[in-house]
C-alpha cells in the first residue's frame, strides 16, 4: 500500500548510470515518467506476440547446432549450455529489437557484424568488475581503460547507423512498423530540436535526446539478452534432474500443439506457465533489488520506522524459499504448487522481475520469449542428466545468477 514511496535504490542509480548514462532504469522522478511514458508502450503484448516466428526461429538455430553434436555422438555431455542460451537470447533480441542478425547462433561466422557480439560481451565483463567498486574508482577505471573505450565507440557507431537507417524511412513505412517494431517506435520518439527541449524544464521536455535513444537501445541489449538467457539456462538444467516435470511438459504439448505453433496454442499451456512461474521462484534471476523512501515509512505488521532517504535491500531468493509465505516446502522444485496449495501464495513472495511501479518492463516480453523457447525445445528434445561430475549445478552471480556446472544429454524426439 506504500510502494508509491519506494523508487529506485540510490545504489543502483548511482552504478547503472556510470555504463547506462540516462536510460530508463538510472532515471527518478519526472525524467524517469518523460523516458517511461515512450519505453513503455514499447512492450505491450501487441507487439510483442507478433515475433513468435522470429523466436522459434531462432531456436530452430539453436537445435540444429544441437543435433549435429548428437548425430556424431548420442551420449554427447553438452557443456556450454549458458553460453548457447545467451547466444540465442542476444540473437532474439536483435531481431525482436533492432530488426537486425545479430549473428549469435552462428559460431564459424567471420562477418564483420561479429564486432559487435564482441564489444558487448567486453561490456558486460566490465560490468560485473565495476560492480563491487566504489562508484568514484569506477568512473576512473571507465576513462583510462582501452577496452571499454572500443566497446563504446564499435556499440556507439552501431547504434547510430540504426538510428540513421530508420530515419531514412518513408513516413508511411514508420508508421506501418510502429505496429511492431521497437526500433521505429523508439527512433520515432526523438526530438525534432535536441537544444531547444534541452533549455525547458524536466516537466516540460518532450521526446528523447539521440544520446538517452542510444543509452535505452544499449539497456535494451544488455538486460533482454543476459536475464532470459540465465532463465533458459536454469530451466534446462532443471529439466535434467526433473524428469517427471518434463515428461508433463511434453504431454501438455502432444494434447495442445499438435498442428504448428500458434499465439493461442502458447496461451493455452498452462502448465507450462506453473513451470515458468516455479522457475523464477526458485532462482531468481537476480538476488535482489533496492529502494530509497521518499518519505518516512513504518512497515506493515512491523515495529521497524523507516525515514526517508533510507536505503532497503529487498533479498529476492530469499523472499521466495521463506517458509512462512508457502505451503509446499520452498526449497523443493514443484510446479504443481501453483495450482494447489500454493495457488494463492503472497503476491511479493515470488517477485523475479520486481514489484512496484520500478518493476522490469520487459517481464512480459522476457516471459512470453522464455514460454515460446521451451515450448519449442519441448516439442523437440529430451534433457538428459550428464551425471554428477558435469552436471552438479551450483551458481555464479555475474550480471545475473547462473547455473555453475551444467552438462547434460540431448535426445531428439
Amino acid at each position: 500500500t506504500h510502494r508509491h514511496i519506494y523508487e529506485q535504490g540510490n545504489l543502483e542509480v548511482d552504478h547503472h548510470r556510470i555504463l547506462f548514462n540516462d536510460a530508463l532504469i538510472c532515471n527518478i522522478g519526472p525524467k524517469y515518467k518523460r523516458h517511461a511514458s515512450i519505453i513503455l508502450p514499447l512492450f505491450r503484448r501487441g507487439k510483442i506476440v507478433n515475433n513468435l516466428d522470429i523466436i522459434v526461429d531462432c531456436t530452430d538455430k539453436l537445435l540444429n547446432q544441437w543435433r549435429l553434436k548428437t548425430d556424431i555422438d548420442p551420449n554427447y555431455i553438452h557443456l556450454n549450455i549458458v553460453d548457447q542460451c545467451q547466444n540465442l537470447s542476444l540473437a532474439i533480441f536483435g531481431f525482436i529489437g533492432f530488426d537486425y542478425d545479430l549473428q549469435t547462433l552462428d559460431e564459424y561466422s567471420t562477418n564483420k557484424k561479429n564486432k559487435l557480439r564482441l564489444a558487448l560481451s567486453d561490456f558486460l565483463k566490465i560490468f560485473l568488475f565495476t560492480i563491487p567498486i566504489p562508484t568514484f574508482l569506477s568512473r576512473i577505471y571507465l576513462k583510462i581503460s582501452p577496452r571499454y573505450r572500443h566497446a563504446m565507440i564499435t556499440i556507439s557507431t552501431y547504434l547510430n547507423q540504426i538510428i540513421l537507417q530508420e530515419q531514412r524511412k518513408t513516413p508511411e513505412e514508420i508508421d506501418e512498423r510502429k505496429r511492431t517494431s521497437l526500433i521505429a517506435s523508439l527512433i520515432g520518439s526523438l526530438q525534432q530540436d535536441e537544444k531547444l527541449e534541452a533549455i525547458k524544464s524536466e516537466h516540460e521536455k518532450k521526446g528523447l535526446s539521440r544520446r538517452e535513444v542510444i543509452d535505452e537501445l544499449l539497456l535494451f541489449l544488455v538486460a533482454g539478452s543476459e536475464t532470459t538467457g540465465s532463465v533458459l539456462a536454469w530451466f534446462i538444467y532443471l529439466m535434467s534432474k526433473h524428469p517427471r516435470v518434463q515428461a508433463k511438459i511434453k504431454a501438455e504439448l502432444a494434447d495442445k500443439t499438435q498442428h504448428g505453433l500458434t499465439i493461442d496454442q502458447i496461451d493455452s499451456l498452462i502448465y507450462l506457465d506453473y513451470v515458468i512461474q516455479e522457475v523464477l521462484r526458485f532462482i531468481p534471476p537476480v538476488v535482489g533489488t533496492t529502494r530509497t523512501l521518499t518519505a518516512d515509512n513504518r512497515l506493515p505488521t512491523s515495529s521497524i520506522q523507516l525515514y526517508k532517504g533510507d536505503e532497503v535491500f529487498i533479498p529476492l531468493n530469499v523472499l521466495s524459499r521463506d517458509k512462512r509465505y508457502w505451503k509446499i516446502d520452498p526449497d523443493l522444485f514443484y510446479p504443481e504448487r501453483f495450482q494447489s496449495e500454493d495457488a494463492n501464495h503472497h503476491a511479493y513472495a515470488s517477485i523475479s522481475f520486481g514489484g512496484g511501479h520500478r518493476q522490469c518492463i520487459g517481464q512480459d516480453l522476457a516471459r512470453f520469449e522464455l514460454k515460446v523457447i521451451m515450448t519449442r525445445l519441448m516439442q523437440r528434445v529430451t534433457f538428459g542428466d550428464g551425471g554428477v561430475d558435469v552436471n552438479a549445478g551450483g551458481y555464479v552471480q555475474k550480471m545475473t545468477v547462473i547455473p555453475k556446472h551444467i552438462g547434460i544429454t540431448i535426445t531428439f524426439d
